[in-house]
């Protein structure tokens, strides 16, 4: 396994995005809010030297509004000191080479069924040892 052979500090910052990404899903959606929610994780690399983590939750809550994800609003420093939440995503968005969501269907009668978060990381070690599919 290619993944096997990067190096200690990628590996933990994938780890840690994809942290990220399922507490913000079990928090946020229909997944943490239902006794039987789900999150599916899935890790892919879908060309050499890239590989993509996503996380799919249940979809938009029924208890709240606006859980789509969305990074924070700007603060000044003095609130970002202050705050205790809200930065998960500015971290994604700092350690992925691309982070994103979208739909699980993208229909319009099936807004809210899901959505999926993903992070790409690009990872030349993989491209030349030949990133598996």
């Amino acid at each position: 396994n290619p993944l096997l052979t990067l190096p200690g500090e990628v590996r933990e910052e994938m780890v840690l995005c994809v942290s990220e990404m399922f507490a913000n899903a079990c928090e946020h959606s229909r997944s943490g809010q239902d006794p039987d929610g789900r999150v599916v994780r899935t890790l892919e690399t879908p060309a050499p030297g890239l590989v993509r983590i996503s996380i799919i939750d249940d979809g938009t809550r029924t208890d709240t509004t606006g859980s789509l994800p969305k990074v924070p609003r700007r603060r000044t420093t003095r609130e970002w000191e202050q705050a205790e939440r809200g930065r998960g995503l500015l971290m994604v968005g700092h350690l992925a080479s691309r982070w994103g969501f979208r739909p699980v269907l993208d229909f319009p009668f099936c807004e809210g069924l899901g959505t999926v978060v993903w992070a790409e990381f690009t990872l030349p070690a993989l491209a030349t040892a030949g990133g598996t599919r």
